[in-house]
């Protein structure tokens, strides 16, 4: 099953052989390039960022090889099933998902709905009671530039409302020489527990439409722990309310202290961690949380689901956080002035180009978080906006923000931004013990 892949990489894994690192390392640093080269992707230095991508893509695989060969459960199951190297690819960096797979709760899908050469197979699926990730391919008879769905939706087949909260069906693939078979993930999550077993997946991609019946087995019961502590940080006190764990990802309920006198805005590196430190962190793509920054929370980790350990904690080091007081953005687009911000003054140069406002974020280290959340008018009317983008210059020490807005008058001026991200930390040391 993998002998093509091991004699592609062969040479290149032989290089990596004799440095003095461990492959532990290097899938994290794999994680981290990946992150990296996201943030760098609006970058205007195309060719260098072509050549990062390919030592990724190849860091990749020797991961991934090294995670079949140190796993000869994972190795035998993924021999039964034809293409499913590729469904270990994607998930790689989720060890839940990868211990799902590992201990069979993948399901098997092997389900088609063909248009006009293209054909649309959703392989398998990961799901539980609360959400469900599908994993697809595409093949056209000619080889395509781009493709992309339009939308996707699901429908419980017995017309079972699902009370949806996020969904992802992913970016435009994309090749500069064209292909004709594709492959990615497409990922639901609902606000109430789902209970249906058959779904209909609605599929749109250049004008045709795709309609796919699904099948689900049963579903395994979640794990949950009633935790009612207190984590503090510098004197912010973050009140843990309860864990629960499902097959795919863990969700600490939480609710910051109403005496803080800091907005927190990311846990940086809130996981789990077992008697053998062993963690689960922080999802890597997707979804990380839910809720208001000043009251109930909801924080989305990696699942340590099909691990039975004997102790169970939740640690935590740094969180994202700033002043109450001065914890928004107000910016004059008509005089192009920052007029107020986050002490430290880190965003400067606020300007226009190609329709976009932009600023300069300064900071000590790189920041590749887009940072805006809501914005609203001078009248408190909230102002659409169509894309943030940004990209990190390491060399001068700043991020480029960037936020595309419709036109906006004078009246509606000042904006104010509220922040979902900024580069000011507390640190602590809290270890809460939850098994």
């Amino acid at each position: 099953m993998f002998e093509r892949e091991k004699e592609q990489l062969n040479d290149l894994k032989k290089e990596y052989e004799n440095i003095p690192i461990s492959l532990e390392s290097i899938d994290q640093a794999i994680s981290t390039g990946f992150q990296k080269a996201k943030a760098e992707e609006r970058k205007s230095r195309m060719k260098k960022r072509s050549a990062f991508g390919f030592i990724a893509a190849a860091l990749l695989l020797i991961g991934l090889f090294s995670s079949i060969k140190n796993s000869p459960a994972l190795a035998n199951y993924i021999s039964e099933i034809p293409g499913m190297e590729k469904i270990v690819s994607m998930i790689r960096d989720d060890k839940g998902r990868m211990a799902a797979v590992e201990k069979k709760y993948y399901q098997k899908q092997g389900v088609s709905d063909e248009k006009d050469g293209l054909k649309v197979t959703i392989d398998g699926t990961i799901a539980d009671e609360m959400g469900m990730v599908l994993f697809y391919s595409i093949e056209s008879k000619e080889k395509l530039k781009e493709v992309m769905f339009d939308d996707v939706k699901i429908r419980a087949k017995d017309g079972t409302a699902l009370d949806e909260a996020y969904n992802s069906f992913g970016d435009a693939h994309s090749s500069d020489k064209g292909e004709s078979k594709f492959s990615g993930e497409i990922e639901y999550f609902f606000e109430v527990p789902i209970e249906a077993k058959e779904y209909i997946v609605d599929l749109k991609i250049k004008d045709m439409n795709f309609t796919i019946n699904l099948k689900l087995n049963e579903f395994k019961k979640k794990k949950e722990y009633a935790v009612q502590q207190t984590m503090d940080l510098e004197g912010q006190k973050i009140n843990i309310e309860k864990v629960t764990i499902y097959p795919l990802r863990a969700v600490v309920k939480l609710k910051m202290n109403d005496e803080n006198e800091k907005y927190i805005l990311q846990l940086d590196d809130l996981r789990l961690v077992d008697e053998n430190n062993e963690v689960w962190g922080n999802i890597a793509n997707g979804i990380t949380g839910s809720g208001d920054k000043d009251t109930e929370r909801e924080v989305y980790l990696q699942s340590n689901y099909f691990k039975e350990p004997k102790e169970l904690y939740l640690v935590l080091n740094s969180a994202q956080a700033i002043d109450k007081e001065n914890a928004v953005i107000v910016v004059d687009t008509e005089k192009m002035k920052i007029l107020k911000q986050p002490y430290g003054n880190k965003l400067r140069n606020l300007r226009k180009e190609d329709g976009r406002l932009i600023f300069d974020l300064h900071t000590k280290k790189p920041f590749r978080s887009a940072i805006f959340s809501t914005i609203t008018d001078a009248q408190g009317k909230e102002i659409e906006v169509n894309s943030q983008s940004m990209g990190t210059e390491e060399e001068k020490g700043t991020s480029r923000l960037g936020i595309e807005l419709p036109p906006i008058d004078r009246s509606q001026n000042p904006l104010t931004i509220d922040l979902s991200f900024y580069p000011e930390w507390i640190k602590g040391n809290e270890k809460i013990r939850i098994k």
